[in-house]
């Protein structure tokens, strides 16, 4: 399903780089020009915004990270220079400031310019030769030569193959494709040879048709297509800028980086296909949440997980009576079970599986982590919040699994939402064993939880095992 309300809320919340941050963004880089044209020496023609920031294309970093803005700016030639003097100039004339001695640093191509915690602009110098009549250079400071460009040419390229998608989804597929590189991190490939590569998937021929007739519509038929073009590839293309064609785009890439890059298209390309397909939206949307991570769809999961702790809270009550989470005390496991195992923020599991094992979750209660048990973990039990939990997986004798052989992830759901700050924190991926067959955790939320240990084959990666589900209950 395309779940367009979904995107929207995804988009806004998660992906766009919010108002406040791009106001700030212009004001810095409007003291920045006028900084430049009242200190730096050279004739300054004209300042553009270059890049994602140009092309509409700009995202919210992940985490605490700052981004990345580009600032061209175009000068008129300084006969006796040569390439590197124009980085050198430009940043020992900002080094010589009050305000930006601090801030600034330099690079191959550009001048840096960082506020912290917040976003770095990069100048670079752009030099026109005969006022542009000729073409125009950037100055790579290494190897003190002009490289040419056309940063210009390629902004009117990619508007021009936006007008031909339905509003801004051809941008807005951009950035999820972006987001999507930096919450992965399993692949690498700059933002200006992603959006060429995916400009270059689109024509006319999808204005007249609307083929592009919206953001999860567009994502799907630029991946698709993204796909098979590289498929056809079996060796690294050599992709220009489309407006300048001697400016080669993949020139700081190499072939194993391409590689990589075109089996994780593939994968994604076909996890894409599943989400936009599949007809029931819950499911569609545990789908897109594969793609795109655990907060995509944050509402709707919030609400499904209030409703999933009201019927087990009722269920608990109607067999106990009175406070179902006193410390100590331990649930029944028959209406435990009874939650559904399938929520749609639990991650599915992307393995071959051959159940030729049994595995077991043995737990016990610590008062720090890493510190003494102070008692054995059953399954079902209430413990206090901010108690340490360390559960371990084995064979139904007691014995763990060989670390040569196998192993161990696990499965972390938190059901209850009201103790948490975001979707995100109601879990349900796959985590890493630390150390090997052992998983430490933190009563952290009030409510049911439980986990489950995989026993995952090294050799093949097929999945030899699962646990039933351990719950735990936090007061």
């Amino acid at each position: 399903m395309k779940n367009i309300g979904d995107f929207s809320a995804f988009l806004r919340d998660q992906v766009n780089l919010n108002k406040t941050r791009l106001e700030s963004l212009e004001t810095k880089a409007l003291a920045v020009q006028n900084f430049i044209s009242q200190q730096w020496e050279v004739k300054v023609e004209q300042y553009e915004k270059q890049g994602s920031w140009s092309h509409g294309t700009i995202i919210k970093p992940p985490g605490t990270k700052g981004f990345d803005a580009d600032l061209l700016v175009f000068v008129e030639p300084h006969l006796s220079w040569s390439a590197a003097d124009y980085i050198e100039s430009l940043y020992r004339t900002f080094k010589g400031s009050g305000v930006y001695g601090e801030k600034v640093s330099r690079q191959t191509r550009c001048v840096t310019i960082e506020y912290a915690n917040d976003f770095t602009l990069d100048v670079v110098p752009c030099v026109l030769r005969l006022g542009g009549l000729l073409g125009q250079d950037i100055c790579n400071r290494k190897k003190d030569d002009f490289e040419a460009t056309d940063g210009r040419g390629f902004a009117d390229w990619w508007h021009r193959q936006c007008s031909f998608a339905v509003g801004s989804s051809m941008k807005e597929a951009v950035r999820l494709l972006k987001y999507m590189r930096d919450v992965k991190g399993n692949f690498s490939v700059k933002s200006v040879l992603l959006t060429t590569l995916i400009g270059q998937q689109v024509s006319f021929i999808d204005q007249s048709r609307q083929t592009l007739c919206d953001t999860p519509t567009a994502l799907k038929v630029v991946m698709d297509r993204l796909d098979d073009y590289l498929q056809s590839q079996n060796t690294m293309p050599e992709v220009s800028n489309p407006a300048l064609a001697k400016e080669i785009l993949t020139r700081n890439w190499d072939d194993q980086q391409y590689q990589n890059f075109r089996e994780k298209i593939n994968t994604y390309r076909r996890w894409i296909d599943e989400a936009y397909d599949e007809t029931d939206a819950q499911v569609s949307i545990n789908k897109w949440r594969d793609v795109f991570g655990e907060d995509f769809g944050a509402d709707v999961v919030k609400q499904q997980a209030r409703s999933i702790s009201s019927g087990y809270m009722n269920a608990i009550r109607a067999r106990i009576g009175g406070n179902p989470f006193v410390s100590g005390q331990v649930l029944s496991l028959e209406v435990l079970r009874s939650i559904p195992a399938n929520l749609t923020w639990i991650k599915r599991l992307r393995l071959k599986t051959e159940r030729t094992a049994t595995v077991v979750i043995r737990a016990t209660l610590h008062g720090t982590r890493q510190g003494p048990p102070i008692g054995r973990l059953e399954s079902g039990k209430v413990v206090r919040k901010s108690q340490e939990l360390l559960f371990e997986a084995t064979n139904p004798m007691g014995i763990p699994f060989s670390e040569h052989d196998f192993k161990v992830r696990w499965r972390i759901v938190n059901t209850d939402p009201d103790d948490l700050l975001s979707a995100s924190e109601l879990r349900g991926g796959l985590y890493k064993s630390d150390p090997h067959g052992k998983r430490w955790e933190t009563a952290k939320y009030r409510g049911v939880h439980w986990v489950e240990a995989f026993l995952i084959r090294n050799r093949d990666n097929v999945c030899c095992g699962q646990s039933d589900r351990f719950f735990v209950a936090v007061e």
